[in-house]
């Protein structure tokens, strides 16, 4: 058990990884320079046996060039000239067979003139191939290009039953320079075979025992120059990745090699590592610390951030606010000044951050302040630059846009400084860019333009900052005005909201946001309304439409009907002469009620020429007291001829 222990150790361990390597490499190499020296010399052999065959084959037939050959055949003493040479060639040259022979290529035979055996010729080869004896034979191609006279190199192998042979072939020649036979030299291969693939197991067997050595040697280098070192630095890795609160002791490995500078580089890197952890750890609890300031900050910021709903009886609103930051320099407001004047802000600061949070938390303040003071908005514009002026130690500055909207007049004020200009979203989408002026906190004493815009049922005011039409796609394309605008059209006041922070984040498709995103819509709450031609007639339906929508008591109803067919009356009498029109009523139910009388007939101010109650004769005057009556329900009437019409409010306060 304990072996097979240390043995599944040793397999895992660096040295069996090291040995198998290269074991691997040097059985490759060997294997590979192996194949490459039996492939070398068994082609050197080949050639030095075609070498002795053509050569020996050559001399034969330069010496029996222009001899007698049917001489050599019967006539011993002759052949014996020849016989002494070829046989101390065959001898020589080790061959197996040299002999002479005259092919009859029309009858496929062949006829030998003279054989000359080498020691290790066979008896049944020297049975068949006899001087004289006729045999049937075809020519091989060699022989053929032989007995042509051709100059290629004659060399054929065969392996049949005489064995594996090598055999070279020429020409001979009479005096006349004819081929008349044909001289062939046969070259045993067999024994050359054998003694090569004997040396050549020798040599495989000093291989494999001198990679054995190697290998052990190897071994034994290695366990003791690397497996002990690196055990060393392992175990002590071990230790520091465990516990690192104990300490690491510094390695001591003799030499100068990459082992003992590795132990010196772990133990330097462990001491950094330590000291690393410990500014890790304390950068992070500082990290953690101002994270929780700022979520602090960014908790106290949208304190300061009115709801992101509201709904009245005048108005309704739906703002949001998304910093890019922590906290961000964007802000929106919105309050009541009284029962009737509903103010709404947005503003940018420059920068973010914690110092642009400070800067609007500031703004915010001051421009309640002076809004709540009575202030039109660009008096508010002017008071809140002069003041953030006179302490602005880092020169920081805002743009600024306040809108005061009175539900009675349905009149919507606003000054801008410096700001996004809004979209009033009515029959067409209108930008509110006639009232810009310089940014808050420059310059002092900066005068800012005021303008207004009535409001009718239906319509919509939207604020924004940069952050929407300034976001950023993946692409850093930017939002853009254009592609805002097709969001807002024919949207109220919470669809154009959700609209564009949905578009917003569809085109950022995930890129961070870069700035602070605030938006802030608002539209009049709906209130009564009934037109009607201006003929005496349409009284009762006049009375009807007071009576089913205001749900007042009878003794209050019958006053205010009272007062609205005085109106109605005289506007049906004396507004359109000859011609016939039309009258408007609208009627508004909040802390107090407000009605509207609206038509396009000659213009005429009621408050103007009323009559004198002391001095009323009513045998000499004619009218007048009826209005009288009327305004005197009223807690108070208003009149304006605007674009063609002429417009009476009265307001009327309600019952207790």
């Amino acid at each position: 058990m304990k072996k097979s222990i240390q043995f599944h150790k040793f397999r895992k361990s660096i040295i069996a990884k090291i040995l198998i390597t290269v074991a691997a490499v040097l059985f490759l190499t060997d294997a590979a320079l192996l194949a490459l020296g039996f492939s070398s010399v068994r082609a050197t052999v080949r050639r030095a046996y075609v070498y002795y065959a053509t050569a020996s084959v050559t001399v034969a037939a330069d010496l029996l060039a222009g001899a007698d050959l049917e001489k050599i055949r019967t006539d011993e003493q002759y052949a014996d000239e020849y016989r002494p040479l070829l046989e101390d060639l065959c001898r020589t040259n080790d061959l197996e067979y040299l002999y002479i022979y005259t092919p009859d290529i029309e009858n496929s035979t062949i006829l030998f003139d003279m054989v000359i055996y080498g020691s290790s010729s066979q008896d049944a080869a020297r049975a068949e191939r006899i001087p004289g004896t006729v045999v049937p034979y075809v020519l091989t191609e060699t022989e053929v290009c032989a007995w042509n006279g051709q100059k290629t190199e004659q060399v054929e192998q065969t392996n049949n039953q005489y064995g594996n042979v090598m055999t070279a072939y020429s020409a001979v020649y009479d005096t006349d320079g004819n081929v008349v036979a044909l001289a062939a030299a046969d070259v045993s291969m067999d024994e050359a075979i054998a003694s090569f693939f004997h040396r050549y197991w020798i040599m495989v067997v000093t291989v494999i025992v001198s990679l054995a050595f190697i290998l052990v040697l190897l071994a034994v280098l290695l366990k003791t120059r690397v497996l002990r070192p690196a055990q060393l630095i392992s175990a002590q890795m071990n230790q520091f990745a465990v516990d690192r609160e104990s300490g690491i002791e510094k390695i001591e490995i003799k030499g100068e090699d990459e082992f003992a500078q590795m132990a010196d580089t772990f133990y330097q890197m462990t001491q950094e590592i330590d000291h690393y952890i410990k500014n890790i750890n304390a950068l992070t609890e500082e990290k953690h610390r101002r994270e929780a300031e700022m979520n602090i900050a960014g908790r106290i910021q949208q304190g300061f951030l009115p709801g992101e709903s509201f709904q009245s009886q005048d108005i309704r609103l739906k703002a949001l606010m998304i910093p890019a930051l922590d906290v961000g320099g964007d802000f929106y407001d919105y309050f009541c000044l009284d029962d009737n004047l509903f103010c709404t802000v947005i503003a940018d600061v420059s920068g973010k951050g914690i110092s642009a949070a400070l800067f609007m938390a500031s703004a915010i303040t001051v421009v309640r302040q002076y809004a709540k003071l009575g202030y039109s908005p660009s008096e508010i514009l002017f008071h809140t630059n002069n003041t953030l002026c006179s302490s602005n130690p880092e020169q920081m500055f805002l743009t600024l846009f306040v809108g005061i909207y009175d539900s009675r007049t349905r009149k919507f004020t606003y000054a801008n400084a410096g700001h996004n200009p809004p979209y009033l979203i009515s029959d067409s989408l209108r930008s509110l860019n006639d009232s810009m002026g310089m940014a808050i906190g420059i310059f002092e004493d900066e005068a800012y333009v005021e303008r207004n815009k009535e409001l009718k049922e239906g319509d919509t005011v939207f604020l924004y900052t940069d952050g929407v039409s300034e976001a950023v796609s993946s692409d850093s394309k930017f939002f853009g005005l254009q592609r805002l605008e097709q969001f807002l059209e024919q949207r109220d006041h919470e669809q154009c909201v959700e609209a564009v922070l949905k578009g917003v984040r569809d085109f950022a498709q995930g890129t961070p946001q870069s700035d602070d995103i605030t938006m802030l819509a608002f539209c009049p709450s709906p209130g009564f309304r009934i037109c009607v031609t201006a003929e005496l007639e349409n009284l009762e339906a006049v009375q009807r439409f007071i009576v089913e929508n205001g749900q007042f008591s009878r003794s209050f109803r019958k006053k205010i009907c009272l007062a609205v067919e005085e109106i109605f009356v005289n506007i049906c009498s004396y507004a359109y002469e000859q011609s016939q029109g039309t009258v408007e009523i609208f009627m508004r139910i909040s802390n107090q009620i407000l009605v509207e009388f609206r038509d396009s007939g000659k213009a005429f101010n009621p408050l103007e020429n009323m009559v004198d109650v002391e001095n009323y004769d009513m045998n000499t005057q004619v009218g007048g007291l009826g209005r009288l009556i009327a305004f005197d329900m009223a807690v108070q009437v208003r009149y304006e001829y605007s674009n063609g019409n002429n417009i009476l409010i009265f307001i009327f306060d309600k019952e207790e």
